[in-house]
């Protein structure tokens, strides 16, 4: 280890021996120095053949905490070699043995960090650290233009200030000079507000900098383990600036701050009435400018609307359909909205000539056709690049990018995976003949599988923990807790021959009837529901419903490939 005096690291074999010779190169999986020839016994030795070095110079390059990082089991002096995706924790042998034997998708580390450095987790972290740096940013020059702004004004009320003055009598040279003190203190105590806010910004904009510095450090140098653990360290901690952010946009120097001055009624009287010269009035307003991915703003946004299904109101935006050459044979059975409001029908039928995935522009214009290697089954947007894709036939899910449809990845095969349904980082699938899979969004882990009796599930939606699961031949809607426990069961004759199954920021549940040409709305506990489309409004055997709960938009579609876009408002 270094000799932190001196700031030397000493090769750890030859200290063994008790020579103290430098080390050249560091090796992050032995977690010691190596001098050149030790290096040589390293290189070739069947069990350090493999581990890759690096130099003394780089390995001060990675942050403390990542160069802290023990492998060894401080309850039992094990290696840490095996990962919990319940609790997302490192554990040893005996960990599993005392506090995770009954935890599904126990891992090996090794395999859970496998491609880390190019994971989709690794991509997420820093593209919420550019977007924070950007919002930060933004808010930086919001700032600085209110205090020029409050300047300008500051100078042209001095100026109305002065040439009222003129206008009356010389005694009023006290009060001018009493109001012209209470602006500048006002705009002094306003500006000092901001400057404070901007600066904080900057220390943001430096501390988010400084956590891509870190990350760059540990993919060039770090090995998997440390990439791994070091990316959660920095995930932790962009959560925690997430939140200190949306405190700081509600902070006095960040409010829109503006001053504006009514003379008094008695300047225009005599000089010998007036007491004063002026009021100010301090008028300071929260930004505008939100940051996309703070949940709590969102949640603020819902707190005053009316939730229940009575208030529900849906207004058509835009009409679309699979154009006439792709018509012989459509099964559409699911579709997905995409953060730029793009729409995806996933058309099941076996025809490759009609097969795939539909794109839809914003506008309804059609994009284009992604055919699949076979008919697809379920379709899920799992965050804002990437889309999971279910094949029953393959046994397989897989993972498109969300720009050229391309495939990235595998998540898992092995089994008959249809309908899909995703939240934060859990996705689930119904499964043929076993039951509902939750499964890792990052590494296809199966976390846990929920038994089913239905005979032919697909249908499956996930929200807030509650599973919902549509049995389109009993014309049943089910609803079962996060362990499986069954809540509530809804069935009606308005509802036959139930199909996908979305739901709406409060919980209210949309579902596709298809049997009965309509698309009904129920409440999140299963008492109440109402029929919010049918056949007079252009309904036709619909399948596939899908809504963003940013953008309150909802999709409907008929197996025949028609659709419609909604706006979701409450009345």
């Amino acid at each position: 280890m270094a000799n932190k005096l001196e700031n030397i690291i000493y090769c750890g074999p030859c200290e063994s021996q008790h020579l103290t010779n430098i080390a050249e190169l560091w090796c992050p999986n032995c977690t010691e120095g190596l001098c050149s020839t030790c290096l040589k016994y390293h290189n070739v030795s069947k069990s350090t053949r493999m581990h890759k070095t690096i130099t003394i110079e780089n390995l001060t390059t990675l942050p403390d905490f990542v160069r802290d990082i023990d492998y060894a089991c401080s309850n039992h002096s094990n290696v840490l070699d095996l990962y919990c995706s319940v609790h997302e924790k490192v554990c040893c042998m005996d960990c599993i043995t005392s506090d995770h034997s009954e935890c599904p998708g126990i891992t090996s580390l090794v395999k859970v960090v496998q491609g880390v450095k190019e994971s989709a987790f690794y991509h997420s972290i820093m593209k919420n650290i550019e977007d924070l740096t950007e919002y930060a940013s933004k808010l930086q020059k919001n700032r600085n233009e209110n205090a020029d702004k409050l300047q300008q004004e500051k100078r042209f009320l001095f100026e109305k200030v002065k040439s009222k003055r003129k206008e009356i009598a010389s005694h009023l040279d006290k009060l001018e000079e009493d109001l012209l003190q209470q602006i500048d203190s006002t705009m002094t105590q306003e500006s000092q507000q901001i400057n404070e806010a901007v600066s904080n910004l900057q220390k943001k904009i430096d501390t988010l900098t400084e956590y891509k510095s870190q990350i760059s450090s540990l993919i060039e140098n770090a090995t998997e383990v440390q990439t791994f653990l070091g990316l959660k360290e920095i995930d932790n901690n962009i959560v925690k600036e997430e939140e200190n952010m949306s405190r700081m946009v509600v902070e006095p120097g960040m409010k829109e701050t503006s001053v504006k001055m009514e003379f008094a009624n008695e300047i225009d009287g005599f000089a010998d009435e007036i007491k004063l010269m002026g009021n100010l009035e301090l008028n300071k307003v929260t930004t505008d400018m939100r940051y996309a991915g703070t949940k709590s703003q969102l949640a603020k946004s819902l707190s005053n609307i009316k939730s229940g299904i009575d208030n529900i109101k849906l207004s058509c935006i835009t009409k679309f359909k699979i154009p006439y050459n792709f018509q012989a044979e459509n099964n559409i059975c699911s579709c997905a909205i995409l953060a730029d409001e793009r729409v995806i029908l996933l058309n099941k039928c076996s025809n490759e000539t009609s097969g795939g995935l539909h794109i839809f522009k914003k506008n309804g214009d059609y994009q284009e056709r992604v055919l699949c290697t076979s008919n697809p089954s379920g379709l899920a947007v799992m965050n804002k690049s990437e889309i999971a894709v279910s094949f029953c036939k393959e046994k397989s899910i897989k993972v498109y990018e969300s720009e050229k449809f391309t495939v990235q990845r595998l998540l898992i095969d092995g089994h008959l995976f249809c309908g899909l349904s995703c939240e934060s980082e859990c996705l689930i699938s119904g499964v043929r003949n076993e039951g509902i899979y939750f499964i890792s969004c990052s590494s296809g882990t199966i976390l846990k599988i929920l038994p089913t009796d239905i005979t032919h599930l697909n249908y499956v939606h996930i929200k807030e923990g509650k599973t919902l699961i549509s049995d389109f031949q009993n014309n049943i809607l089910h609803c079962r807790s996060s362990d499986g426990e069954l809540k509530w069961k809804f069935s009606d004759n308005v509802m036959k021959g139930p199909r996908n199954i979305c739901t709406d920021n409060f919980g209210n549940i949309f579902v596709a009837s298809r049997d009965s040409a309509s698309i009904i709305v129920i409440s999140s506990d299963g008492h109440d529901f109402k029929k919010v489309l049918g056949v007079k409004d252009g309904v036709q055997c619909p399948k596939a419903v899908c809504y963003d709960v940013m953008q309150s938009i909802l999709v409907i579609a008929s197996g025949n490939g028609l659709a419609k876009k909604y706006k979701l408002s409450y009345i």
